[in-house]
């Protein structure tokens, strides 16, 4: 028997709504956008005319009314109440990372979802992609884990305008940005779901001269193995990822979107486990069909909000 697609309305009309109602029709009939909230009529009309969503609006009692889930892309400080009103209001929500600017925020939310009977989910679409799986499957064959260090420092397109003296929204702290937020959580999440809870963890940042995050390290520490995990949005990063086993190593270009993961073990040539281009908009619909599963089963995967949970709280402590 077909099943009947599920409806998101999506607020927010940037280049990840865009990339996410891409993914919505990659789905295969599971989920279809049907409706787009912004603040501003006309920005609202011309995203849902451009890329034929059904409707438009700037009023989130109306969009409550045409969908079933709703799909939050809005800036981080505004997660929060979104996310708490569509609960509210009997919906299920996939809220784009971070999914709160603190760990009460987040705990709020996930709390509110299960008592209400609905899914809340951050849309860590790197978790969901087939080559976190890959990664994940392979780490047995590096024998007994010893070390891994995970980066990702991406020089970000506006930092140029910030060191001309502008504050860009990005590197605004006070809308609940910061480089981990932005950029680390595309390695501390990975870490947490393929390690499990540190036992220690620590760390420290550099602060840019409006008190902003740019750059950070944390070392994540456990019985028999050692994590560091490097993040950036004004430095670029220039070598890969890795894991090492008392067996092999594991190396990965870049966690959040893999184009090549080599297996190294040891005495033997490499294999080239994945070497194929990868992009956000490439692989998000993988994020959506896990919400899907998730709604149709009617439950959330503890498995994710876990790593929700544990990221935002090692974030708070982190950044103070």
């Amino acid at each position: 028997m077909t099943r009947a697609p599920v409806r998101f309305g999506i607020i927010g009309t940037n280049v990840i709504s865009e990339w996410f109602v891409a993914a919505c029709r990659r789905t295969e009939g599971a989920a279809e956008p049907a409706a787009v909230l912004s603040r501003v009529a006309t920005k609202g009309e011309t995203f849902a005319a451009t890329h034929g969503v059904p409707s438009a609006t700037t009023d989130l009692a109306t969009l409550v009314d045409l969908v079933d889930a709703f799909y939050v892309a809005s800036p981080n400080a505004l997660h929060h109440p979104q996310a708490m009103a569509a609960i509210a209001a009997g919906r299920h929500v996939l809220v784009e990372k971070v999914m709160g600017t603190s760990a009460a925020q987040v705990d709020e939310i996930l709390d509110a979802a299960r008592r209400r009977g609905v899914v809340a989910m951050e849309a860590t679409r790197h978790l969901h992609a087939p080559t976190h799986r890959l990664v994940r499957d392979t780490l047995p064959r590096l024998g007994r884990l010893r070390q891994a260090r995970f980066a990702k420092c991406q020089y970000s397109s506006r930092y140029d305008r910030f060191r001309a003296g502008e504050v860009p929204n990005a590197f605004d702290p006070a809308l609940g940005n910061s480089a981990l937020a932005d950029i680390g959580v595309y390695v501390l999440q990975p870490a947490l779901d393929l390690f499990g809870q540190p036992d220690r963890a620590y760390g420290s940042s550099v602060r840019l001269r409006n008190g902003f995050e740019g750059a950070g390290s944390m070392t994540l520490t456990y019985p028999d193995l050692l994590v560091e995990l490097a993040w950036s949005k004004i430095t670029a990063q220039v070598t890969p990822s890795y894991v090492l086993g008392e067996d092999g190593a594991l190396t990965v270009d870049d966690v959040a979107e893999p184009s090549r993961i080599e297996l190294h073990l040891r005495g033997q040539a490499p294999e080239v486990l994945h070497d194929a281009p990868n992009s956000p908009a490439a692989t998000l619909h993988h994020e959506v069909l896990a919400f899907v599963d998730q709604v149709r089963a009617g439950v959330s995967d503890p498995r994710w909000s876990q790593v929700t949970r544990a990221s935002r709280a090692l974030m708070d402590q982190h950044l103070g």
